[in-house]
């Protein structure tokens, strides 16, 4: 509490806190109904990896699993980010193709 007028009249002044992306994910796939339940693909969408960063994107998948109480050995845990990596990845490839398409279609190739 503050008091902004100098009269005893005060305000609560609350910070907005920035919503910690682990917990957004988490929040999500429990509301689509489990982490088993949401395939690779939604997973792609919903962990929105930045392909640039890597172990960025490593650390936000540990996170996020460690948060869901999943228990993955050093081996499972990297294999089940490389699934949903990949499906990124691809995603990513595919628009760059559909890119390039258009741009070549517009030069009269």
């Amino acid at each position: 509490m503050t008091d902004v007028t100098d009269k005893g009249e005060y305000v609560e002044i609350r910070e907005t806190e920035p919503v910690d992306k682990a917990d957004w994910i988490v929040r999500r796939i429990s509301e689509l109904g489990g982490y088993e339940n949401v395939s690779n693909s939604v997973k792609a969408d919903i962990f929105g990896f930045d392909i640039a960063d890597v172990s960025g994107s490593i650390r936000l998948f540990s996170d996020v699993m460690k948060k869901l109480g999943m228990k993955l050995d050093g081996d499972e845990l990297y294999e089940e980010f490389q699934r949903i990596y990949d499906e990124s990845v691809g995603r990513d490839a595919g628009k760059d193709k559909a890119e390039d398409k258009m741009w070549n279609r517009g030069r009269g190739r």
